[in-house]
């Protein structure tokens, strides 16, 4: 069976609003890795909590998803 233009339009419309919904997650995403990231790192990379840095992990998986 063949779509119709309209058919057409409204899957194209419904899927530039997945993208937009799918893109406004990642930017939260990226802002909430980038603001974790900003923890100041002391002299020793030790010292950075390991909660921290598991979050941030968290995050980066989820946004690379």
């Amino acid at each position: 069976m063949t779509k119709t233009k309209d058919q057409e339009i409204a899957e194209l419309r419904q899927a530039m609003a997945a993208l937009i919904a799918e893109n406004e997650r990642m930017v939260s995403a990226l802002r909430l890795i980038e603001e974790k990231s900003d923890t100041p790192i002391r002299k020793n990379v030790d010292d950075v909590p390991v909660t921290v840095l598991y979050e941030i992990n968290l995050h980066a998986r989820e946004a690379i998803k």
